[in-house]
Order: structure tokens, then sequence, then C-alpha cells
């Protein structure tokens, strides 16, 4: 059955003053401009001089000058970029420059001929990555040379003429637990109450699944939807499922939106709980630009993914994702080009209305509706604040079904809605749209730089002609040129070879997604991620072939270079950059074996640690005073002095009282004690926590989850200063070497299932 409120639209004002105003149009002129002409003209010709003093052919000793004259000049000014715009600009200009002058050296100097086709063929391939990669290069400088930076916008004027916000919390295969904890933050939201209503909407609860032929799994849909309507009912949420499951996702909220009428929509997946300040941060926005359809916050996440958990870098760096919320989104901000990412986003319903609700021609919904509504004039806004926190993948298969879904929705926009060729857009919004859509094809490039060097150390093949004086030329020059250039852009957010490590953990499965929606563009089939999965020993995952295959290779790779070196001294100039090439990809697949062999992993919730004062305290008036140490969405950690270890090993459940600080005020629950340990002089105490009623629920949800302060400074302590690209080497290095002793010793028995065709 489904509960909702009365299916009437109602047109509510935006702000104190007035009615909801008529849409202001796109700022953008559509008429004839002189000086935008001009300015065109200007920045053609000034493009072309550009590329062609960047191909002026010279001497060796003069392009080393020119590369060392241009990287230094480039890291002087990169010391003024933060007070002077243009000081960027340039920097990023002259290192742009080094890669340039390398483009044109790799496509006028080092191609083989043409008659010679076992040469040019794999050539012609790595050219052919190489030159894709440099267009995502070069639309990705153009996204994120200036980013944007804002500040929450509070909503304003007499609260009785804010906004309607419809909180939407789409679940499909998530437990009651999980969910729980989602909806007792939404509801916690610090707004008027009469203008935020929350809604789950179940699609593991529908009519097509409580009915289905399979008897077990049908009494399993009707056991969920009994049970999730009691969580509802018990915090005050509206239980919302439907007939069929259509269209995933976004079948799900657009069947919503068809029976709600909030003047604005907040989208939070099941696993990603709100602080209750989201809407106090975001609303304002809508008030003072009637043509924004968007207000997009970033995704923290309180758990590592597979890569961090595996090679331990999750507190010691930024995490991957961080790079995309933290200085990609925000270049695209500058451009009017920040775009929903499917959660932790505000959206306004005039503006979803006008194209039919969320888009659901790709299974990336998200960017799908962004890029329409884009299209037709309305405004977006990306506010770089953490007000939700979210679970990543805990497994490398969930992690991969994940990125391959991510995939293949973007290799669908481009097919079939390729912003290049989609009306409306300006032409900034199209590069922004064409860099986040391009970088989804590094499945066939990454691959492609981490085997070439084994045509030559394998084969003999001469696919890359180079020699040891044009390697000191153009190679280096561009390789330290990029790395400056990396750093100098995305700051404190990206650490040399770990994203390209993502790319080749993700690169050898997601690309038998992708080439089937190249395809058959109209064919993937939206799957949800499973998120609180374990991992109960050490081993390899089942995905783990390719990487133990390609570590091989690469093995086997180094020791031909060493065998040539030494039989041919002639080539040795030639042989040496194969070697480093082939040492560098086989470190960074060293990398993908030490994350592919997956470490023991059952917590099923991320522990927040802090240092609060609490009192226990139990039915016989007795009281202890307690420290809190650490604290998830199940229970807290507390020490104790040792002497009350009786008191508290007895069965009765005490009431939990955290004290108020200047910025949270005191929190209550019931919590039932379940591990005491002695360490040292201190008596460490687990509770989970056994809520008396619906406010024990909602105070517990505001307290672990609720202010995101502490999600702030966490961030920055892992945002150190990244380090060079050699630092970022051996940083890299140290983190997977004590982790290959563990791999190696599982590697024979890996390798033996292999060969009889078994997975790892």
């Amino acid at each position: 059955m489904t509960s909702s409120p009365s299916a009437k639209t109602v047109v509510r004002p935006l702000n104190n003053k007035t009615p909801q105003a008529k849409r202001q149009p796109n700022p953008r002129s559509r008429r004839f401009s002189v000086r935008g002409v001009l300015l065109w003209v200007l920045l053609l010709l000034s493009a072309g001089l550009f590329l062609a003093l960047a191909a002026l052919p010279v001497g060796r000793v003069a392009s080393v000058a020119i590369s060392v004259a241009v990287v230094v000049a480039a890291f002087v000014l990169g010391r003024f970029a933060q007070k002077f715009w243009h000081a960027r600009t340039l920097t990023v200009l002259l290192l742009a420059f080094v890669t340039f002058r390398y483009f044109f050296w790799r496509l006028t100097g080092t191609m083989p001929p043409v008659d010679d086709l076992v040469n040019f063929i794999p050539g012609v391939t790595l050219f052919a990555a190489e030159a894709l990669s440099f267009v995502l290069f070069l639309t990705s400088l153009f996204v994120i040379i200036d980013p944007l930076s804002r500040e929450p916008s509070e909503p304003t004027g007499d609260p009785a003429f804010w906004p309607t916000v419809d909180v939407y919390i789409p679940s499909y295969n998530e437990d009651a637990e999980l969910l729980e904890t989602t909806l007792a933050a939404a509801v916690s939201i610090d707004y008027p109450k009469d203008k935020l209503r929350v809604y789950l909407l179940d699609d593991g609860g529908t009519d097509q699944k409580t009915t289905q032929a399979n008897p077990e799994a049908a009494a399993s849909a009707r056991e969920r939807r009994t049970t999730l309507t009691a969580l509802c009912e018990r915090l005050h949420v509206t239980y919302m499922t439907r007939a069929r499951n259509e269209h995933a996702k976004a079948g799900n909220i657009n069947h919503a939106f068809t029976q709600t009428d909030g003047d604005l929509v907040l989208i939070l997946d099941a696993d990603h709980v709100p602080t209750v300040g989201i809407l106090q941060a975001t609303v304002g926005f809508f008030q003072k630009d009637s043509g924004l359809f968007l207000v997009q916050t970033p995704h923290f996440f309180v758990n590592p993914d597979p890569v961090e958990y595996n090679l331990g870098t999750f507190e010691r760096m930024p995490s991957e994702n961080e790079m995309f919320y933290y200085s990609i989104q925000p270049g695209l901000d500058r451009w009017n080009g920040a775009f929903f990412c499917g959660s932790a986003a505000v959206l306004r319903r005039a503006a979803l209305e006008e194209v039919g609700g969320f888009a659901g021609e790709t299974i990336t919904e998200d960017c799908e509706t962004a890029l329409e509504l884009h299209s037709r004039g309305w405004r977006s806004v990306y506010l770089p604040r953490p007000l939700i926190a979210g679970l990543q993948p805990e497994t490398f298969d969930s992690f991969i079904v994940q990125r391959s879904r991510w995939t293949q929705g973007m290799i669908q926009l481009f097919l079939l809605k390729n912003p290049l060729f989609k009306r409306g857009l300006t032409v900034p919004q199209r590069l922004c749209y064409l860099s986040t859509m391009l970088y989804w094809f590094f499945w066939f490039w990454r691959p492609i730089f981490l085997l070439s060097p084994l045509c030559y150390s394998l084969f003999g093949l001469e696919i890359y002609r180079i020699n040891l004086p044009d390697f000191a030329c153009f190679v280096i020059p561009h390789v330290f040129a990029a790395a400056f250039l990396s750093q100098f852009l995305h700051g404190r957010m990206r650490w040399p070879l770990f994203s390209e490590l993502y790319e080749y953990l993700q690169s050898f499965h997601v690309s038998r997604a992708a080439l089937a929606t190249i395809i058959r563009p109209r064919n993937p089939v939206f799957k949800v991620t499973a998120k609180g999965q374990s991992v109960d020993e050490d081993g390899f995952s089942p995905l783990a072939t390719p990487f133990i295959v390609v570590t091989f290779l690469l093995a086997l790779g180094l020791g031909a270079c060493a065998w040539r070196y030494a039989i041919f001294p002639e080539h040795r100039a030639a042989i040496l950059p194969v070697a480093v090439w082939t040492l560098l990809s086989f470190v960074l697949a060293l990398g993908g074996l030490a994350v592919v062999y997956e470490r023991k992993r059952v917590r099923r919730q991320e522990r927040f640690t802090m240092e609060r004062p609490a009192v226990l305290a139990f039915a016989d008036g007795t009281t202890i005073d307690v420290t809190v140490a650490d604290v998830s969405a199940g229970g807290v950690g507390m020490d104790v002095e040792g002497r009350w270890r009786d008191r508290l090993s007895q069965t009765e459940n005490p009431v939990l009282t955290i004290t108020a600080t200047e910025t949270e005020s005191a929190t209550t629950t019931g919590v039932r004690i379940h591990r005491l340990e002695m360490r040292g002089g201190t008596l460490s105490v687990g509770a989970g926590f056994a809520p008396r009623d619906r406010q024990d629920i909602v105070e517990m949800a505001r307290f672990v989850f609720g202010n995101s302060v502490g999600w702030d400074d966490f961030l920055d302590r892992k945002r150190v200063r990244a380090p060079t690209f050699f630092g970022g080497l051996l940083f890299f290095v140290t983190q997977v070497l004590p982790r290959l002793g563990h791999v190696l010793l599982a590697l024979p028995g890996a390798v033996f299932r292999i060969l009889t065709f078994r997975a790892p």
C-alpha cells in the first residue's frame, strides 16, 4: 500500500515578500555581439600562436633550455597564484606549453612508418590512447582553472513564507537498521516542521515484489514492507511504495514526485545521513535566484573504500572522491556546469516539472537531469560543505559494480545526448560536460599505457621510437610539468599514482560494461551497489585474476629489459626509457595486487573518535562519570574507572547522557553494555544503543551525524600538503610493500586456481 499526502499541487512563495517569481531567463545573451565576436577572434588567434610556438622545431639543447625555463617560470609564478588570478592562468599555460611540445614531438618524431604494420598498428593504438587522454587534459584545464568557492546561504525572511521541502530517501535492499539512522536524522533536520516532510521510497516492497512467483522472495518482500511501515510510523515518516519496479531509481523518485507537492526536493541515498543544517545551508540560494534548479553538496564518506582499507590510507591522505567534490565540482560551478550527483542535493520542483521529472533515458539519471535543465537555461550551485555522511562500497566486487554503473551511464549520455550537439548549452557548459564524460573512457587508455612497454621488452616491437636524449628532452619535462600542474590545480586533493591506481583497478572489469554500452547504448540496467558487506577472511577477491596476470607479465617484462640491456649494448639508449616505463607500471601493478588481496573486514559501522564527558545512570539511582571515546551509528565506546567493573557487568540497561557543549545540546539514550576490557588502569566499555522511544532514536542520530564540524576537521587532517612526484612515489611504495608479504604467500594458490579456470 502507498501512504502519501494528496497529489494536489500547491504553489507556495519562495521568499517572505512575494509569491514564487517567474523564472528569470538565463543571463547569457543570444543576440549578436560585436564584442563577443572580437573576443572569440582574439582567443582563437592567441591559441593559434600558442600552438605554433609549441610546435616550433628546435634542437635538443634549445628544447631542454626552453622546457627548463618554462617550468622554472611556472614555479615562480605559481607562488603568486593565490593573490593574482592572472598568475594562476599564466602558470597553467606555461605548464601546458611543455605538454603541447611533447605532444607535437610525439606526433612527428616517434610514430612507426605506415608500411611497417606490425609496429604501426600497436603504435597508432598507443597514440590514440594518448590523444584521447590529451583531449581530456585540455578540457580539464578549462574546467578547473578558476574554481568557485561558495559559503552557505541561509533562508531569510519570515519562516512562514519559506519553501516547503520534501525529503526523498529511495531504498531498494538496504536493511532496516541502516534506514532507521538515515530516517531519524532526516526528521531531525533543522527546518520548520510544518514545511518539512520525509518520505521513504521503498522499491523493495512494491506490489510486483510482494506478489512475485517465487514464494520465498515474495514473503521476504512482504516482511520488508511490514517492517519498514512500522519503522516509518514510529519515526513519523511517510512510507511510500509503488506497483511495479520500473525505470529503477529514477522511476521510484518520479512516482513520489507525482504524489507530493513540496516547493523543493531534498534527495538522500538510503545510506546518506544528513546533518541538521543541510537545509539551513542551502535553501537561501533558491530564495535569491528564481532561475536556480539545483544546490549540490559533497558526498562525505565515513568508511574507507576497498583501496583505502587494504592500503591503509583512509586517515593519511585525501580520498579519491575528494578531488571531484573539492576541486572539479567547484571548477564546474564557475561555468554554471555543476551537476546533480544523485544525492545530498536540493532541487526545485518547478524546474523538474518543466522536464517531466527526473530523467530516465540513461542509468545516470542525476547527470542526465542536470544536462536537460542546463540546456533549458536553468542554473545550478555547488556548495563545498559536507552536509551528509554516507557509506562507500566495502568489497572490491561491489566497488566494481558501482563504477561499472557510473561508466555505463556516462557513456550512454555521451552517445545519446552528446553535450557538443545539445541545443541550449553555452560553450563552457559543453566543455564541462564533455570533460566529465570523457573521463569515463579511462578504461581504454589506462591498460594501454600500462602494458605498452611489453611490446618492446617481450616482442622487440618498436611502437614508440625513442632514444635516451629525446627521453631527456621531451618526456622528462612533460612528466615533471604534468605532475607540477596536477599538484598546482588540485592542491592537497590528488597525490601521485593514486588516481592512476584507481583507474587501473577499474579498467579491466569496467571495460566489458563499457563496450557493451557502446554496442547497445540503450540496454544497460541499473544495478544497486551493495553496502554494509563484510570480508570474513583475508584473501584474493574473486575479480583478482587480471591483476595477477598483469603483474606477472610486467615482472617478465622487467626481466626481459635486463636481458636486452646485457645482450644488446648498442640498443641501451632505447632500452632504458622502456625499462623505466615498465618499472613504473610494475609498481602500479603491485599496488593493484595489494588492493585485490582483501583484508578481513567485519565491522558493520564506522567509528568516530571523540572525547566527551557523559554520565551513566542506573535504575537504582547510581550514576557513573564516563568519557565517550568513540561513537558509531550503532553504539559508543566509553572509558571508565576500573572500580566500576562489577557494577557495569550486570545485565541492566543504563541511560547514557552525553554532556552538552557550546555547539551541541545534551543527548540521552538507553544503552546495552556488551564489552568490558581493562586497558592499563582504565576500563574500556563497549555499548550498543538501546533506544527507549522515538526521541532516543532521533537524538542519537542527531548526535552522531548532526554536526558536520567534526567532518571538516577530519578532512583537514587528511589534507596535508600533497607530496612531490618522487615523494608521492615513495609514499605509494611504503603503503604497498608492507602488504606484499601476505600477498606473495597467497599467490601460488591463486595462480593454481587461475590455471584450473577457477576464481582466486
